[in-house]
């Protein structure tokens, strides 16, 4: 028990959204620099990196961090020992680069315990969500494999931050001190989805027309984003984000984008921004009834994040694309490395509760 009579908590490095945030934030700031590797396909460790590890480590913390209020129940696995598992699977992809099984089988117990305590708790209308680990690793083993391109994991990621995105940001926008009710976006995923979907088709002109579509969809979620707080602002201009990120791959099915461009747009862009938005819910300052408080660098790296997806995209148009890319390379890096200058310390420190969300008392 803590002086004040209250339950003590763990530490956050013994939470998942400690292990798993800060693992995310590493394995993004190596990502630009896995080119210089001398690598038989570097194109492709870039790719799986980001998606799967980077994009996975996100996943995996936040469902694993959401499941435990779904729920009730903790992991199976200590948070370190699933932490562990992830970073070995990264290093296995790399090691072993056209072996399927080799990253993984590390992931499958990380999976199963995201899983297991939906299953048991018999949360059926969580389970899709549960569910994105183990298709992440199906998907990773179907890239490895020749079943699926890899140019189709941009759009893939694309629908899970438009289904992620699409419930928790009006649901922080509405959970806002002072917010005045009907000014926060409601209604059902469904639509966004089936657009997303729609957009999968080979043809070029629907699937453009579907994207665009989508692209003004999520416009329509961020409803009163100009009226967030500091923290929810972050995280709607991170969903909104989404928006151009879209918009990019129907000029890309038209050709009027380069298809890295486009690319770019959501993995940096979308997916990037929206993941230091939530995993910087962890460790900004609190205040009982009152908002989530961003710490400098958290707007810093939030604002670096922009620059470099700006810069990565301008390039594709440059006639020496090379400077840029470093330039755009460095601004990302520059960016987690200013989370994790923030995220480090706190570890050791009581996880908050709740960790995602402005805080109460127990």
């Amino acid at each position: 028990m803590s002086p004040d009579g209250t339950p003590a908590r763990a530490a956050l490095w013994r939470h998942p959204a400690g292990v798993f945030f800060a693992l995310a934030a590493a394995l993004a700031t190596a990502l630009p620099w896995v080119w210089l590797l001398p690598l038989d396909d570097p194109r492709l460790a870039h790719v799986r990196l980001g998606i799967f590890g980077f994009g996975g480590a996100a996943v995996a913390g936040y469902v694993l961090t959401a499941q435990r209020a779904w729920t009730g129940r903790d992991a199976p696995l200590p948070a370190w020992l699933l932490g562990t598992l992830a970073l070995a699977a990264r290093i296995a992809a790399l090691r072993w680069p056209e072996a399927a099984l080799a990253p993984a089988l590390p992931l499958v117990p990380v999976a199963g315990s995201v899983l297991w305590p939906v299953v048991m708790a018999r949360r059926w209308a969580r389970l899709p969500l549960a569910a994105a680990p183990i298709a992440l690793v199906l998907a990773e083993v179907a890239l490895i494999r020749d079943h699926i391109p890899a140019g189709a994991l941009p759009l893939a990621m694309a629908a899970l931050i438009l289904a992620v995105g699409g419930r928790a940001v009006p649901a922080f926008l509405a959970s806002e001190p002072g917010r005045v009710p009907g000014t926060t976006a409601t209604g059902p995923l469904w639509p966004g989805l089936c657009l997303a979907g729609a957009a999968m088709v080979p043809a070029a002109v629907p699937s453009a027309i579907a994207l665009a579509l989508a692209a003004l969809w999520v416009l329509t979620r961020v409803r009163g984003l100009w009226q967030a707080g500091a923290a929810n602002l972050m995280l709607a201009l991170a969903y909104a984000a989404l928006a151009p990120a879209l918009a990019g791959l129907a000029l890309g099915r038209l050709g009027a984008l380069p298809p890295a461009a486009a690319e770019h747009l959501v993995t940096m862009a979308a997916m990037g921004s929206m993941v230091l938005a939530f995993a910087a819910r962890a460790t900004m300052g609190r205040t009982d009834g009152g908002p989530l408080r961003p710490h400098p660098l958290h707007r810093m790296a939030f604002a670096a994040l922009f620059a470099a997806a700006l810069v990565r995209t301008a390039a594709e148009a440059a006639g020496d694309p090379a400077p840029w890319i470093a330039l755009s390379g460095a601004l990302w890096s520059g960016a987690w490395l200013t989370f994790l200058g923030v995220h480090l310390p706190a570890l050791a420190r009581p996880a908050p509760f709740p960790v995602l969300s402005a805080s109460r008392k127990a």
